[in-house]
């Protein structure tokens, strides 16, 4: 069977075997973006490079706008989707978070003056943490960049792939270098993108060239 992939990830592979349908092409970064609503190249490119390292796609024009087409595996993931296997049947490797994961919350604990223990046990699911048909992914995070904002090396980091930032949220940004960076992002009126640490010690960088790979939603902490 071929390896898991997320929702937006099938959604990218539908599209590129729906354009090519209609039109005996393979689509453009831009197509592709805007048949999945509007979502941009740097957005729509990650996903098409994890379905790359999948071997759901292969590039047979390297360089070229319209080099992408489907593998025999790609093929395999759509069929579940074909009319006569029903189109609304999920196949069976794409990720789900599980409907219920529930943990029992059995009241209040003092943080400051203490209080009176009462257990009071209620459901409290898991996944209303996480958003819903969102592409999601996890880091482990290494350094102290973000210490300022609770965030400390070893700490695992919540990432949504299929949004764009907005000034002052976190982001996962890859940089000319191709080194990746965990940052707050802030557009420049220069043009520039401004990448802030939480860490007083720290430098700003600055930067026309990046790839952002997703926002923080989240962060979790192991002790």
């Amino acid at each position: 069977m071929p390896r898991p992939i997320t929702r937006r990830q099938l959604e990218v592979l539908q599209a590129i075997a729906a354009h090519q349908e209609e039109t005996s092409l393979s689509p453009t970064l831009e197509e592709l973006g805007n048949a999945l609503g509007g979502i941009n190249r740097v957005t729509v490119y990650g996903h098409v490079q994890s379905l790359l390292q999948k071997g759901l796609l292969e590039n047979l024009e390297p360089g070229a706008s319209r080099g992408l087409d489907l593998t025999e595996n790609g093929h395999t993931v759509l069929a579940p989707s074909t009319p006569t296997s029903g189109r609304n049947q999920v196949p069976a490797n794409i990720i789900q978070f599980p409907s219920r994961t529930g943990i029992p919350l059995l009241g209040k604990i003092a943080a400051g003056s203490p209080i009176e223990a009462i257990e009071n046990e209620e459901c409290f699911e898991v996944t209303d943490l996480l958003p819903e048909q969102s592409d999601l992914y996890m880091l482990e995070v290494r350094g102290d960049s973000m210490i300022e904002d609770h965030i400390q090396s070893g700490d695992l980091v919540l990432v949504r792939r299929d949004v764009q930032p907005t000034a002052g949220q976190i982001v996962v940004a890859i940089l000319e270098n191709e080194e990746a960076t965990l940052k707050r992002y802030f557009p420049e009126s220069d043009g520039r993108v401004r990448l802030q640490p939480a860490n007083s010690k720290m430098e700003p960088i600055y930067t026309t060239q990046l790839e952002i790979r997703g926002v923080v939603v989240s962060v979790i902490r192991q002790y």
